[in-house]
């Protein structure tokens, strides 16, 4: 249901300070995973490994030129996130069909980054070294509106802001306010009144979000589709989807960093927070839904790092 502004409460407040999730307190799964990083369920005899220790899935393969460009060895990259926002511009937006989503003007991410700058040129700074993370999402918007009105996904709030319109966000406008609290810290629970309506994602307790953007990298161009189809039929089989009465969505999303660690995967859950896994095949998608949607536990082996607290 829409919140009028008059009933509107402002965004995440709650009682207690926010603390950055460690890993001491993440809630990794006691029992080993079956997969190393990137390894197949059902490997390929007649294939060699190639260099990089990439090797080729009888069941699932994907091609040799995509996985000898993996790197499964590096240490993955940990993230220092505090909140991520889903532009939902859909599967065909022009943002696609570019390397850096930002980069399409009149798009709402393009917008919101001229904000940005603004008020950094502004003498303003951040006062925290966690980062907002901003993507495009496929997820369609609202049926009412077109590009490039979008809406926006709070996390970890689940929280949807429908039909934003580029056009209304100028300095002095409330979702502007709300966005410049986020900026100096993404921390932060103080945020002002953002303006305009919002909607609690009750049908929805899981986000599962894919990189796909071809553009950005073939890796997770070639990669993040197939898993996004391995997760959807995964999910759909256990009844666990949006779209057979459960409550988990899966979305493409644009570039959020580690492309070399493809394929790059984010967990949205309730409770859980936003975790980030990297090196994922679509061989290890049953395993991740039984362990991590399923029984709420992080994935050690795979685990790149909490996007956003609980």
């Amino acid at each position: 249901m829409l919140r009028s502004l008059s009933s509107i409460t402002r965004i995440g407040r709650v009682s207690r300070p926010w603390v950055r999730l460690s890993s001491t307190k993440v809630p990794f799964d006691t029992e080993p995973f079956p997969f190393s990083r990137f390894e197949p369920c059902c490997s390929d005899q007649a294939e060699q490994p190639m260099e990089n220790g990439f090797v080729q899935c009888a069941k699932h393969p994907i091609p040799k030129v995509i996985g000898k460009k993996v790197d499964m060895t590096t240490e993955l990259r940990k993230y220092d996130r505090s909140r991520q926002l889903l532009v939902c511009v859909g599967e065909d937006a022009p943002e696609w069909h570019r390397a850096k989503v930002e980069s399409v003007k009149d798009g709402l991410i393009h917008r919101l980054q001229e904000e940005h700058k603004t008020w950094l040129l502004q003498g303003n700074k951040s006062t925290n070294p966690a980062i907002l993370l901003t993507t495009a999402c496929e997820r369609p918007s609202s049926s009412s509106s077109e590009w490039p009105k979008c809406d926006i996904l709070m996390l970890p709030e689940f929280r949807r802001f429908p039909a934003v319109d580029p056009a209304s966000l100028t300095s002095s406008s409330p979702f502007i306010k709300t966005m410049q609290a986020l900026w100096k810290d993404p921390t932060t629970q103080d945020l002002p009144d953002p303006g305009i309506p919002y909607e609690s994602m009750d049908d929805v307790d899981t986000l599962v979000l894919v990189c796909t953007h071809t553009m950005r990298d073939k890796r997770c161009g070639i990669l993040g589709p197939l898993i996004v189809d391995e997760f959807r039929k995964v999910l759909e089989e256990k009844n666990l989807l949006t779209t057979k009465g459960g409550k988990v969505e899966v979305w493409g999303v644009s570039h959020f960093g580690g492309h070399v660690f493809a394929g790059n995967v984010i967990i949205h859950q309730k409770g859980l927070g936003g975790h980030a896994y990297g090196n994922v095949r679509a061989c290890h998608v049953p395993s991740i839904v039984d362990r991590h949607i399923v029984h709420g536990k992080v994935i050690k082996e795979l685990w790149r790092g909490a996007v956003t607290n609980p």
